[in-house]
């Protein structure tokens, strides 16, 4: 019987950083969810850096009734967040030079309090590998 080998490895060329976005107190779901993907990601993707240094931005919409059968069922505590964005580059220094560049900051730091509290949000970053699909 012919079994597949089995030989996961860590992607060189690619690296990932997730942030998950706590809302500002005042905000209600649609309205953090229609301004994140409408207006806030059109003003993250007008910067040149963010168009010269991603290969890859991803938002992550969290529907609020799945995430609560979804705590029920796992028996595990419900996050608090109700967004992921998930940035992809040829490395963390690319990541980090978006994030850090005087554009983002002036133009794009400022949108994010709108809608989101940065104090209670979280950011991972780390080198991914695809176990399954491509």
């Amino acid at each position: 019987m012919f079994k597949p080998r089995y030989n996961p490895a860590m992607r060189p060329d690619r690296f990932r950083l997730a942030a998950l976005f706590h809302p500002q107190k005042d905000v209600t779901y649609e309205q953090f969810s229609r301004y994140w993907l409408r207006e806030h990601g059109k003003l993250f993707m007008s910067l040149d850096i963010v168009k010269k240094n991603l290969t890859k931005y991803e938002q992550l919409h969290l529907n609020p009734q799945l995430n609560t059968q979804l705590s029920t069922a796992m028996n595990s505590a419900q996050m608090p967040f109700w967004g992921m964005a998930i940035f992809e580059a040829e490395s963390y220094d690319k990541i980090i030079e978006v994030l850090s560049h005087p554009d983002y900051i002036r133009v794009v730091f400022p949108d994010e309090a709108k809608i989101l509290d940065r104090s209670k949000s979280q950011v991972i970053a780390g080198e991914f590998a695809t176990i399954h699909g491509t």
